[in-house]
């Protein structure tokens, strides 16, 4: 997933001469805090509207460009570059570039979210195993391995590691929506398992007795 397919069109250029009060009224019309400057069809930066309110509405953005942060990601970067410079810049939208440093689109906030999702694999059901290991325990052919003796399989993996303690987390998701067999197998062989997100032995009975007390009722 790389930017160039996360990028759309239809959100203002801005241009040198346009004034701190259209600036204002575009980033209200899209509920932006952010716009690209483009001189002759190239990015010169990111305008914000912290910046723009430090200038009278009258004056146009020439007075403040050479001030701009050039945060743009490029076409060909994956996404996950993107979703750094959100997080880094504290930013509403980002401009994608091409080669030539000439704005194609943007990424808005709503469209990195989706991709997000999808990349987490959110959408798809099944449990989520926290593991916490030491980082020379860490086999990713082991995890798999232990899974799929379970006759499931990893539908998404995700790693960090924890500062406080040196130990490496890992968040699995699991294409079965119990996974308490897959816990057991990993606890037999020493992973610490931190959290559990899924259907457990003890919710099916729960769930099965309410059934039967429904049928009990509606006789």
């Amino acid at each position: 997933m790389i930017a160039n397919e996360m990028a759309i069109k239809g959100f203002p250029m801005l241009r040198l001469e346009d004034t701190a009060s259209f600036v204002l009224q575009c980033m209200e019309d899209y509920e932006v805090q952010h716009l690209p400057l483009l001189k002759d069809e190239y990015f010169i930066g990111l305008v914000s509207k912290e910046s723009v309110l430090d200038i009278a509405v009258d004056q146009t953005l020439a007075t403040i460009a050479e001030n701009l942060l050039r945060i743009g990601v490029n076409g060909g970067a994956h996404f996950t570059k993107a979703l750094e410079l959100f997080s880094k810049h504290e930013l509403s939208l980002l401009p994608v570039l091409n080669e030539q440093q000439e704005c194609v689109g943007v990424i808005t906030q709503k469209i990195l979210n989706e991709n997000i999702a999808r990349f987490i694999g959110a959408e798809q059901n099944g449990a989520i195993i926290v593991l916490s290991i030491s980082p020379y325990q860490y086999s990713l052919a082991e995890m798999s391995r232990l899974v799929e003796t379970n006759n499931a399989q990893i539908l998404q993996l995700n790693s960090f590691f924890e500062p406080a303690t040196g130990a490496m987390i890992i968040t699995l998701k699991i294409n079965q929506e119990e996974a308490s067999a897959i816990i057991s197998t990993f606890e037999r062989y020493d992973y610490q398992v931190l959290h559990y997100f899924g259907k457990s032995p003890l919710h099916n009975d729960i769930e099965s007795h309410y059934h039967h007390l429904m049928n009990y009722l509606d006789v």
